[in-house]
C-alpha cells in the first residue's frame, strides 16, 4: 500500500512539472500584456551595466526614484507593451546568431504587478527592412521576430525608450518648458554676451524698452505686447546632463521676473571646434539652455527663436528703423 502511495505520488509530481513545462513553452511566446494600468514598476537593463527603475506611485511614475517621468513617454510605452506581437519565428539559418546577440546586447526588461514579476523578456537588434525586431523571454531557448501590425517604422527599441543597445534615465525625465502666462511677466532682461550692445530690458509693468546702456528706447508701448506672449509654452527636448556647460559658448543670459520671483534661461551654442564635429550638426538646428541652473536640455532653434532676437530684429520686426543704440 505505502508502495502504491509512493507511485502515485511521483506520477503525481511528474505529471505537474509536465503541464509546468509545457505552460512554461506557452509563455515563452507571451510578451504583450493584457492591460498595462495595473503595470506598477519596470525595471530596464542594458549589458554595460545601466539599469533604470521607473516606478508607480499612484498616478505618478518615477525613475530612478529621482526625476518625474514623461508621462507621454511612459503612456507610450505602456500602450507598446499591449500591443506587440510575434511576427514570425527566426529562420534556422539565423536562430544561433540572434540569439547570440541578444545575450551580447540584448536589454532586458521586467514588468510588475505590485511586486509579482509578470513578464522577463530581452529586445535585441532589428530586422534588415527595419519590419521587426528580435527579441526572447527569459529563459527561453528561441527568439522571434517582433511588431506591431500596422505601424511604421517596424522597429520597438525606441518605442521602448532605448537609445540603440542601451537605456538612459534621461529620455524618461520630464522635458522642461518654459510657461508663463500673460500676466505673470514683470520685467525681462536680455544679455547679449556676443553682442553686448544688443542687450535689453523689457519692462511689462510700466511699458517701456531699455537699451544696453539702460536708455529708453522710443517705441510705440502696444509693440511691447509680443513679449507677454512670447514666452508661452516653449517646449524643450531632452536633458543631457553628461554634458559640461563649460565646454560650450554661453550666448545669452535671459531673466524673467514675475511677481514672486525671478528666472535665469541661460542660453549655450556649439563652439567653432564642435560646429565641425558630425554630432553637433544633425539635420534640426539646436541650442542648448539651462534653467535655473538646471542640467543642460536641448531647445530647437525654430521653437525659441523667438525668443532670442536681438534689440535690432524686435525693432525691425515691428516696423521700426533702429535707433543708435
Amino acid at each position: 500500500m505505502k508502495k502504491d502511495n509512493f507511485i502515485s505520488i511521483v506520477l503525481l509530481t511528474t505529471l505537474i512539472f509536465l503541464y509546468s513545462c509545457k505552460n512554461e513553452k506557452i509563455d515563452q511566446k507571451n510578451f504583450a500584456i493584457n492591460d498595462s494600468i495595473n503595470i506598477s514598476k519596470i525595471i530596464m537593463s542594458d549589458k554595460s551595466g545601466n539599469s533604470i527603475l521607473l516606478k508607480k506611485n499612484k498616478n505618478n511614475w518615477t525613475v530612478n526614484n529621482k526625476y518625474e517621468v514623461w508621462q507621454r513617454q511612459i503612456d507610450y510605452t505602456l500602450k507598446v507593451m499591449e500591443d506587440i506581437r510575434i511576427k514570425s519565428s527566426v529562420s534556422e539559418k539565423k536562430i544561433d546568431y540572434v540569439i547570440k546577440n541578444i545575450a551580447t546586447t540584448g536589454v532586458k526588461i521586467e514588468l510588475f504587478q505590485d511586486d509579482k514579476r509578470i513578464r522577463s523578456y530581452y529586445i535585441g537588434g532589428n530586422t534588415k527592412d527595419y519590419q521587426g525586431t528580435y527579441m526572447m523571454m527569459e529563459d527561453s531557448e528561441t527568439a522571434y521576430i517582433m511588431h506591431i501590425p500596422d505601424r511604421n517604422p517596424g522597429i520597438l527599441n525606441p518605442k521602448f525608450g532605448i537609445e540603440g543597445i542601451q537605456v538612459n534615465e534621461n529620455i524618461w525625465r520630464t522635458p522642461a518648458v518654459i510657461d508663463y502666462s500673460k500676466k505673470d511677466i514683470k520685467k525681462i532682461v536680455f544679455k547679449d554676451n556676443i553682442n553686448p550692445e544688443q542687450s535689453f530690458t523689457v519692462d511689462l509693468e510700466n511699458l517701456s524698452l531699455y537699451n544696453f546702456k539702460e536708455q529708453k528706447v522710443v517705441i510705440d508701448k502696444t509693440l511691447l505686447s509680443y513679449w507677454t506672449l512670447a514666452f508661452k509654452d516653449l517646449k524643450c527636448g531632452a536633458y543631457k546632463p553628461n554634458l559640461e556647460k563649460d565646454n560650450f559658448d554661453l550666448i545669452k543670459k535671459i531673466y524673467i521676473t514675475t511677481k514672486s520671483t525671478t528666472d535665469s534661461l541661460l542660453i549655450y551654442d556649439k563652439t567653432k571646434i564642435q560646429s565641425t564635429k558630425k554630432e553637433f550638426n544633425p539635420s534640426v538646428e539646436y541650442k542648448y539652455s539651462s534653467f535655473n541652473n538646471s542640467d543642460l536640455f536641448i531647445i530647437q532653434n525654430n521653437i525659441f527663436n523667438k525668443v532670442l532676437i536681438t534689440l535690432e530684429e524686435f525693432l525691425i520686426f515691428n516696423g521700426k528703423k533702429p535707433q543708435s543704440l
